[in-house]
This record gives C-alpha cells, sequence and structure tokens, in this order.
C-alpha cells in the first residue's frame, strides 16, 4: 500500500442555515459534481479499495487550526445571525481527530472515527440513510471518482460530499473541507494534514 495521503472535501448543509439547494453559482456546482461521479466511477475501484484502507491521524499545525475558524468568518461576513451561524459552522467543523478507511465487503466501504457514527456505503453510488452526530439524518452515497473516494450527502436542508484522494509520499492525509448552505454569502473552505498510522491497514 505504497500511497497514503488523503484529501477530503466536506459540504455540510447545516439546519441553521436554511432549506434546499444553494443558488446561483455555488448551486451549480452540486449536479457537476454528480455528473462527474457518474461519469468517471469504474473498475479501477476494485484496485483502489485496499490501497485506500488503513488510519490516518490527525497532525495538522496550529495554522491549520486558525485557517478553520478564519474560513467561517469569511464565509458569514455579511450576513445577518452571522454569530449563531459562525458557532453552528465551528461546531459542524470539528476536526476529527483520525479517519479510518475500512473495506467491510467487496464493493462496500466504512469510514470511522471515534465519537462520530461510522459512515458504511456501497460503492456504486446507492444512497443509504444516516445519522450524523449531530442528529441530521443524511442521504448519502459514495464512489471512486478519478481515483478519490467521494462521498455525497443531503438533507432537505443542503447537501454535501467528502472526497478522500490518496497522493503520492504514502504518509500524509490531506484534507480540504467545503461547506454550503442556501443563507451562506460563501462557501466555507480549509485544508487539513493527517498521517497514516503505521501498522494500521
Amino acid at each position: 500500500m505504497g500511497r497514503a495521503v488523503v484529501v477530503v472535501v466536506v459540504l455540510l448543509g447545516a439546519r441553521a442555515f436554511g432549506e434546499g439547494p444553494a443558488g446561483g453559482t455555488e448551486g451549480e456546482k452540486q449536479p457537476l459534481l454528480a455528473s462527474a461521479v457518474t461519469e468517471h466511477a469504474g473498475p479501477i475501484e476494485s484496485q483502489l479499495e485496499p490501497v485506500y484502507a488503513g488510519t490516518y491521524v490527525y497532525a495538522g499545525s496550529e495554522a491549520e487550526r486558525t485557517a478553520v475558524k478564519a474560513a467561517v468568518e469569511r464565509a458569514t461576513e455579511g450576513m445577518f445571525g452571522k454569530v449563531i451561524a459562525r458557532e453552528e459552522l465551528m461546531r459542524r467543523s470539528e476536526i476529527r481527530p483520525s479517519y479510518t478507511i475500512r473495506l467491510d465487503s467487496p464493493g462496500r466501504v466504512s469510514v470511522e472515527t471515534p465519537g462520530f457514527p461510522p459512515e458504511s456505503l456501497p460503492l456504486d453510488g446507492t444512497e443509504v440513510e444516516l445519522r450524523t452526530k449531530y442528529g441530521d439524518v443524511v442521504k448519502n452515497s459514495q464512489q471512486f471518482v478519478s481515483g478519490s473516494l467521494l462521498q455525497q450527502g443531503h438533507t432537505p436542508d443542503g447537501s454535501g460530499s467528502t472526497e478522500f484522494r490518496l497522493l503520492a509520499d504514502g504518509n500524509t492525509l490531506r484534507v480540504t473541507c467545503v461547506s454550503r448552505s442556501p443563507r451562506l454569502p460563501r462557501a466555507v473552505e480549509y485544508s487539513l494534514t493527517y498521517v497514516r498510522q503505521q501498522g494500521a491497514r
């Protein structure tokens, strides 16, 4: 398993911020993402499953933590009720201590973090209803897209995705998070760093 950096893109639909898909330019990005999943997922997933399997522990700097707060503030600047919005976004942007990507069975992968419900999904894009740590019921799906493990989810209040991308150094997990909501003026976007836990496959 020679490669081990993962990029995660997380788009959170927070209840506090409204209902339905985001409008304008931000909203238009969602169907494009879904189209990419349909177009690129294929047989290569059977080769990628064991490559992705493992546990990745957070190893980011204080600057990364500061960047999360800055991203939330930037996304909510100028909106009504921004204090409440920022509190909710910061809660949902909690930095996970680790990610474990596990092969449940052929064609099915789970993503696990201590203190969070496991996310076990088939790799064919079939939606599965899951309940998040925060009580939201989300319809999630996942597929391999252009070499990345891509999770997508939606609720009546928003939609989102998580992209795991393995990079070449074999040790670093790069996590890029993006959060959108119909009432957010801008998307929340930041990056985090994880490292593969040796011996955890």
